[in-house]
């Protein structure tokens, strides 16, 4: 398994969070070890070599090979399976605020759905899939699909500022910031900034901290230590470990001890460990 991850151009920076091309000769690992968590991030996947099922919530989606789908912002795990043969797909990871500015459809819309392109825009959708399936190597699709959401961008201008600078006070606090505090700090009432999030994000102000919560102890997961090590400091960020254990599970599916003993998934660890190189 190979996890290769590729800096966007310039003008999506502020947009994307990572870039990657996930290839294997045996396909992804065996699906009951195999989970994305949720990370706060909506998603491109171009499957081009490969399928791709899906199982979130009981309920079963498949990426075809050669596909493009759009994966809206989760706040639930998802289990990843293919079968054991060659397999080799891209993700384009959105910032939580990214992907409305360029694709201008409410994100709220999307939440918690796998989506081809061809549902997002019929036509867009429809060109951009069947160019990708004819081109011939990862690097020329790279360029086309980066070259695709730069004109798309450009069209829209829908950059809001104040939802940048909210989900940046989100990530930066691991989600400890209060919409109470967010109102104050920004002047707009609850209402106008969960409106604002609903649209943009796809997900409440309060949900979108509890990932960012999630995470932090997530990538402890990730750098192969144990909770243990961080014990003393989960008590400032949930209430106690009842609390701490509930969370996870719902992020996960799995109890902290269960995850730690029995979950390798090596692809989700990879993909957690990748941090942005570029700034939101």
């Amino acid at each position: 398994m190979k996890l290769t991850f590729v800096r966007p151009c310039a003008e999506l920076q502020p947009f994307i969070q990572s870039m990657w091309v996930f290839e294997s000769a045996t396909g992804l690992p065996p699906p009951e070890t195999n989970m994305a968590a949720p990370n706060g991030c909506p998603k491109l996947i171009i499957s081009y070599r490969n399928a791709i099922t899906s199982v979130a919530e009981g309920r079963v989606q498949n990426n075809r090979e050669q596909g493009v789908y759009f994966v809206g912002t989760r706040d639930v795990p998802v289990v990843l399976r293919t079968s054991p043969t060659q397999t080799r797909f891209i993700g384009i990871e959105f910032f939580p605020h990214g992907a409305y500015p360029i694709f201008g459809i409410p994100m709220h819309e999307t939440a918690n759905r796998l989506l081809s392109v061809s549902e997002l825009s019929a036509a867009w959708g429809g060109g951009v899939s069947d160019v990708l399936s004819h081109l011939d190597n990862v690097k020329q699709r790279f360029e086309f699909i980066q070259r695709e959401l730069c004109t798309l961008l450009r069209k829209r201008k829908l950059l809001n500022p104040l939802v940048s600078y909210c989900v940046g006070k989100l990530k930066g606090t691991h989600g400890l910031l209060t919409i109470a505090e967010l109102e104050h700090d920004t002047g707009y009432t609850r209402r106008y900034l969960e409106l604002l999030f609903s649209d943009h994000v796809g997900l409440s102000p309060r949900t979108l901290g509890s990932i960012f919560r999630f995470q932090k102890f997530y990538r402890t997961w990730a750098n192969r230590k144990t909770f243990e090590e961080l014990k003393d400091e989960l008590y400032d960020y949930y209430y106690d470990q009842a609390h701490f254990s509930k969370e996870f599970k719902r992020m996960t599916g799995y109890s902290p001890q269960h995850y730690v003993r029995t979950v390798t998934n090596e692809f989700g660890r990879r993909l957690s460990l990748q941090e942005p190189s570029h700034s939101s």
